[in-house]
């Protein structure tokens, strides 16, 4: 959504660096094994059962499970373990962002502009892609937009332009050729959060744009925010849709259409409310188990605000609405903060985003999978997102039952990112002297 250059450059340098988790990043265990815990794999519900670690990866999961050959054995009455959560829809607000999600729990995120910061170092795809043990992993797309377009502003996004079909498969190829994980593509005149008209890719522009990635193998992304352009980014092949709709209540005619389609969407209901100043901070700091593990730079971007006479044509009900009947359709929801937008936190966001989808018609279980087996499957994550044999150990551990109340994800008790714990009181303390300054 990032419209605003001068704004969201200027969030990007303004606030106090947090602490990166190497201080008190992650612990290495060999092996261990968490018993007695309910277990939401992704999918479904295990009442009471084990999962068993072997270094980086997921040994067992059962009830019989093995324990002779592990060294640590946590009990889990009274929890629930998940797999680690994807952001489906994440935009870094400095080098500082990964290791803030991960202690929500975010051990993957969805890198939907693959920007680079005034403060990040790293200077190549592969090295922005590649995190520690104390940072959530990142999967990054890059981007594809019309002459002064949506994204073309940001000096530190890598985005490629196209006026032609012609100029399409250039752009495409120079986006995959570095290492773009997905292509994402901006079909967005501004008509919901612009007192100006904006420049957008051409509807046949967008269909060759998205045959070019095809021809690939290269899933696309179209960044869409009113009924009109998400219809013509459907119809025109787009994969998914990030936000979707904001301005018109859609018709059964389309949510069928995004279905037949194989299409899905993520909605990013709370970055919406945020736009249309529903005060997002203040629902945040008043929770402890968020507010306490907000980094600066986190706390700065949620009180910020779009300038006045922005976002005008968002409607947070309307995106409400259009999940309900995109669900009722069949169409897959992923869950997707959109930070580092203003009113937005990295991590304690998409735990806002399961509230939201819950309130938006999504079962407990269902905004649960929109976090972990839903966006593994549609970015083709193959080694993540569900809690199986031979899996990656991402995971998390919450007090309560979230497949109950989803609120419970909130109470984190422990994550391990590839099997490593991360020290989340340690950072907890770094972040507290990091908030008093020097």
């Amino acid at each position: 959504m990032r419209p605003l250059s001068s704004l969201l450059l200027l969030l990007v340098m303004i606030g106090c660096a947090s602490p990166r988790a190497s201080g008190g990043a992650a612990t290495s265990g060999s092996s261990f094994a968490i018993r007695n815990v309910r277990i939401f794999d992704g999918e479904q519900v295990i009442s009471s059962g084990t999962v068993v670690v072997h270094g980086a990866h997921i040994a067992a999961v059962g009830e019989d499970a093995d324990l002779s050959q592990v060294a640590e054995i946590i009990d889990g009455q009274g929890q629930t373990l998940l797999p680690g959560l994807i952001d489906a829809h994440f935009h870094p607000n400095g080098p500082e962002a990964y290791s803030s999600a991960l202690a929500f729990g975010v051990t993957t995120t969805i890198d939907m502009f693959g920007q680079y910061s005034a403060s990040v170092t790293e200077t190549s795809l592969d090295a922005l892609s590649t995190r520690g043990d104390g940072e959530a992993d990142t999967v990054v797309g890059l981007l594809i937009t019309a002459p002064g377009g949506h994204g073309a502003e940001y000096s530190h996004v890598v985005a490629s332009t196209a006026t032609s079909p012609q100029e399409c498969r250039a752009a495409v190829n120079a986006q995959l050729d570095a290492n773009a994980s997905f292509i994402k593509l901006i079909y967005d005149a501004g008509e919901s959060w612009s007192p100006t008209a904006v420049p957008t890719l051409g509807r046949e522009v967008l269909a060759s744009c998205i045959q070019a990635a095809h021809d690939r193998g290269a899933l696309t992304i179209v960044h869409t925010l009113t009924l009109r352009e998400a219809r013509e980014a459907i119809e025109a092949g787009a994969d998914g849709l990030a936000h979707g709709i904001a301005d018109t209540p859609p018709s059964t005619t389309f949510t069928q259409l995004v279905a037949a389609r194989g299409a899905f969407v993520i909605p990013t209901l709370a970055a919406i409310s945020g736009a249309a100043r529903h005060r997002n901070d203040e629902k945040l700091l008043a929770d402890p188990q968020l507010e306490a593990y907000l980094s600066p730079k986190s706390l700065t971007d949620l009180k910020t605000a779009f300038p006045d006479g922005y976002m005008l044509g968002m409607k947070p009900a309307i995106t409400q609405e259009a999940v309900r009947h995109l669900k009722a359709a069949g169409v897959p929801i992923l869950a997707g903060s959109d930070c580092s937008n203003p009113q937005t936190a990295v991590g304690a966001t998409l735990h806002q985003e399961l509230e939201l989808l819950v309130a938006s018609g999504l079962t407990p279980l269902e905004a649960l999978a929109a976090a972990t087996s839903v966006p593994s499957a549609r970015f083709r994550l193959r080694d993540r997102g569900r809690i199986a044999p031979g899996l990656r150990a991402d995971l998390l551990l919450v007090r309560g039952d979230p497949t109950a109340d989803i609120l419970a994800t909130r109470d984190i008790t422990a994550v391990w990112k590839r099997g490593r714990k991360l020290e989340r009181d340690a950072y907890r303390v770094q972040l507290e002297a990091a908030r008093q300054g020097p």
